[in-house]
Order: C-alpha cells, then structure tokens, then sequence
C-alpha cells in the first residue's frame, strides 16, 4: 500500500496559479474600490469650496450697507468684469466699512477684501470713484478666497422699491463646470451706515 504523504508538484503548481488568480482579482477590486473614494472624496472637497463660498457671499450680503438716506452713491456696484459691494465690518481689532469685489478669472471665482476704513468720509470717497468704474478695482485690496471650476456668476441686487440707490438684498447664481443648473442663494442685508 502506497502512502501519500504530501501535494504532487502539479497540484502545488495548480494551487498556486488558482490563489495567483484570486490575488489577481482582489487587486484590481481594491484598485477600483481607491480610485471610487478618491473621487468620492475629491468631490465632497469640491461640494465644501462650493458651502465656503456661499457663505462668504451670505456672510457679505448681510453685512453689506444699506444705503437708507442716499447720501452715498449706491452700495452694490457692478462693472463688466467687477462686481463691488460695501459691508460694515466690525471685530475687536477694527470696526469700519470694508469693499468686497467678485470677479471671475481663470475659470475661478475670486473674492477680493479691503481693509476696514474706520473714516466714514474715506469710505463714501473710494465709494464714489468705484461707482464712475468699478472694473479698475481697487489697489488695496487683496485676494481672499477664490472658488475653482467657476464659469459664470450672476449677482443681481434686490433694490428699495423707492429707489435704486439702497440695494437691500442679492440675487446670487453661480455656474460650475459639469453642472447643468446654476447654484442660487438669495439674501437680506442688514447693515446699517
């Protein structure tokens, strides 16, 4: 009686070509599953630029100067390329008013800040020489934020029924690349001048 004791170099070989395969297959799952949560991921930093800079429209409009005794010209500018608004700015190092100016360059929209000017007649001055062109833009103020795959945006004041000298809200449309739809907010402004 023969007494087989081990694997025959065939099955062994077969064995190994069968778990090559398996390994093979299992590679190319996981392969799939990184490159799914890569995108995922990706996409869910691009949906957050997106929240972050809603939010600084959001936070803008409401800051954003209304224009109630119409002594200034109006607070929301807009230019062909620059669209200018004028927010009360206040924190515990400066309190003032503040330019914020969006423009769309190189596919990405761009947010511009100035610092605060504490001197209401500094303000009502830089002001009015954005009101006569408002594409020169404004030398002191520095990027702030810029949101990427941005193709066209669209901000549309709400004016006083009385006037159009008090913006007293925003329309707010932005058109991404790859989206069919345009993303819209709208808001009220508070401030006070």
């Amino acid at each position: 009686m023969k007494n087989n004791q081990g694997f025959t170099l065939i099955e062994t070989m077969v064995a190994l070509l069968i778990l090559g395969i398996l390994g093979l297959m299992a590679s190319q799952g996981l392969g799939g599953a990184f490159r799914v949560k890569d995108s995922v991921e990706g996409k869910i930093k691009d949906q957050e630029a997106v929240v972050v800079m809603l939010k600084h429209l959001q936070n803008d409009c409401e800051a954003m100067v209304k224009n109630a005794d119409e002594k200034l010209p109006p607070t929301f500018i807009q230019g062909n390329t620059y669209t200018w608004l004028m927010r009360h700015y206040s924190s515990v190092q400066a309190n003032g008013w503040q330019f914020v100016g969006y423009v769309i360059e190189d596919n990405s929209l761009k947010r511009y800040i100035t610092p605060a000017f504490s001197n209401k007649q500094e303000a009502a001055g830089i002001l009015a020489a954005l009101s006569t062109d408002p594409d020169l833009g404004l030398s002191s103020a520095q990027l702030s934020y810029q949101l990427p795959q941005v193709i066209r945006q669209k901000i549309e004041p709400y004016w006083s029924s009385y006037t159009k000298r008090s913006a007293i809200g925003l329309q707010i449309s932005l058109s991404l690349v790859g989206n069919r739809n345009p993303l819209t907010s709208s808001c009220i402004a508070e401030g006070k001048l």
